[in-house]
């Protein structure tokens, strides 16, 4: 079994009710249920710090990317995202 480390965090009562409600619905604990997500978050996290490296990396190789390849790649991200025209999904503004 590995190791635990116990921490003591505050959340807002209803995000605290939110994450009781998920727990029980899904049967577990609710220390399973935050740190799968913590663990999500922060491989969520480094990814994007790496790909910001991997970025400055290919400008500082390459030059800066040109408007051309921002447009590129702003239409891939909204399309590996699902989101619309405006950059959204609808539900949630960026």
């Amino acid at each position: 079994m590995a190791e635990k480390v116990k921490f003591s965090v505050s959340l807002g009562a209803e995000l605290g009710e939110a994450l009781r409600q998920h727990a029980e619905a899904e049967d577990e604990q609710i220390s399973t249920v935050v740190s799968r997500a913590l663990e999500a978050y922060l491989g969520h996290r480094k990814r994007m710090r790496d790909g910001r490296e991997a970025m400055v990396e290919y400008q500082e190789q390459y030059g800066m990317f040109t408007e051309e390849e921002r447009a590129r790649a702003r239409a891939r991200v909204a399309d590996l995202m699902g989101w619309g025209e405006s950059g959204t999904t609808g539900a949630r503004s960026a």
